[in-house]
């Protein structure tokens, strides 16, 4: 069953998920009809042998068709590689739709890309970082300028949600969190253009924090409880108004010992990334770290607050 939620595009033809096996994509529409409790369109689809697993579509077209197509690629053994990439060309240039499924074993992310609004043939270039036991999966796309959604949440399960953020070098990334360590494996299918990713549970728990997310200000280094000395790199992305991010560092007894103010590289059409690096003080024991903007009614601070270790 595939729910759409969001309507933000022209009509895209969408071949689904492929099957556990990676040896078919879906085939036949068998009905459709309204969600009760939302309202949203709601597809039922199936391969020829059983029924899929449900997939929430975040934030795509106002309509969604199955098509039969050649038989899939097979995707790679799962693994744990810190980096990985694949692609080719530089063709398409926005992220039209990234999609979720719940599968037997794995967890599936699809990211649908384009040219312009209208699907693209080919996947382009991509390159993608998994740090062992991180729980940060960061996917760019040099040649993408555009997209059509910029975050959402997931299930309840492994994989947590995602955002799309403009990359510093150029392009844009998509950054897929899960709660736990995982195995990954990587699909590229055409026509349309699909990269996808699926996730598998390693069955330990993360080495370090997932990013810090509070009002529209994503922290991703440092983490919570880092220790941190001179010179503090702070990192993450935001959407917070003018793309202004104020960063304060305070001590155990509330002495503002930083602050700066730097400029994401968005805020208006997707998540902007920002990064600064700051001289510190003599520091040592516990201390706050503070990033993210003034809120626009009272003056109160609205962003991610996280506790750091000086020293």
């Amino acid at each position: 069953m595939v729910r759409r939620i969001g309507i933000l595009a022209p009509i895209l033809a969408l071949s689904l998920s492929v099957g556990c096996s990676g040896s078919a994509p879906l085939e036949g529409a068998l009905d459709a009809g309204a969600d009760a409790k939302s309202g949203a369109e709601v597809v039922a689809v199936a391969t020829p042998h059983a029924r899929a697993a449900p997939e929430t579509i975040v934030g795509v077209a106002s309509s969604v068709a199955v098509d039969g197509g050649p038989t899939a690629p097979s995707p790679r053994p799962f693994a744990n590689d810190a980096r990985a990439h694949g692609g080719s060309g530089f063709d398409a240039d926005t992220v039209l739709a990234v999609r979720y499924g719940e599968h037997e074993g794995y967890e599936r992310v699809v990211l649908d890309l384009g040219a312009g609004e209208e699907p693209a043939g080919v996947v382009p270039r991509w390159t993608l970082a998994s740090p062992e036991g991180d729980g940060l999966t960061r996917i760019h796309l040099p040649s993408a300028s555009a997209t059509g959604v910029s975050d959402g949440r997931f299930g309840e399960g492994l994989v947590k949600g995602f955002h799309v953020v403009r990359a510093p070098e150029g392009g844009m990334f998509v950054d897929v969190t899960a709660r736990r360590a995982f195995r990954y494996r990587t699909l590229e299918l055409a026509d349309p253009a699909r990269l996808v990713v699926d996730f598998q549970t390693a069955g330990v728990p993360l080495k370090k924090p997932l990013p810090a997310v509070g009002g529209e200000t994503v922290l991703v280094e440092p983490h919570s409880g880092a220790r941190v000395s001179d010179p503090l790199t702070v990192s993450g992305y935001s959407r917070n108004f003018e793309a202004a991010n104020t960063i304060v560092l305070k001590d155990d007894g509330g002495k503002e010992l930083v602050r700066e103010t730097v400029t994401a590289n968005d805020w208006s059409t997707t998540w902007g990334y920002f990064e600064a690096t700051l001289d510190l003080p003599p520091f040592s024991g516990k201390g706050v770290l503070q990033v993210g903007t003034s809120g626009a009614r009272d003056g109160s601070f609205e962003g991610v607050e996280i506790p750091v270790r000086g020293g």
